[in-house]
């Protein structure tokens, strides 16, 4: 059975941890999705395919980094770690792209320990499943 969207992205934030983030320097427990961007992209167009979306993150006039998020087959906009951003950064120009068919030049190792992660918990819940019916 596939598992729908809120399922892994219930299993993508049960996974989310410093040793996960791009932004080690600015994790915390209490903002878990800081610098999971990337990954968590790359796994949504794992489980649903469409294309991934770049968007620039600005403070005021200044350019401070990246952002990636998705848009699903059907045209949906769908970005996981939304919530990560601080009250003085905003997201500006996106531009949708088709992903490359090779792993990310920078966070490879982090990607796939985080699809592990998410791979075993969504079959934990599906065992779990089968187990009460």
């Amino acid at each position: 059975m596939n598992p729908n969207l809120d399922e892994v992205l219930k299993a993508l934030q049960d996974s989310w941890s410093l040793e996960n983030t791009e932004e080690p320097e600015n994790w915390t427990p209490s903002n878990p999705s800081r610098g999971q961007c990337g990954a968590s992209s790359l796994i949504i167009n794992d489980y649903f395919g469409g294309k991934l979306v770049l968007w620039k993150v600005f403070v005021g006039e200044e350019q401070v980094g990246f952002h990636y998020s998705n848009e699903l087959p059907d045209g949906t906009p769908f970005d996981s770690t939304a919530d990560q951003f601080w009250k003085n950064e905003e997201l500006k120009e996106p531009s949708s792209f088709v992903r490359p068919n090779k792993p990310p030049k920078n966070g490879a190792d982090r990607y796939l320990n985080l699809s592990n992660l998410v791979r075993s918990k969504l079959e934990k819940n599906q065992v779990d499943a089968a187990a009460s019916t």
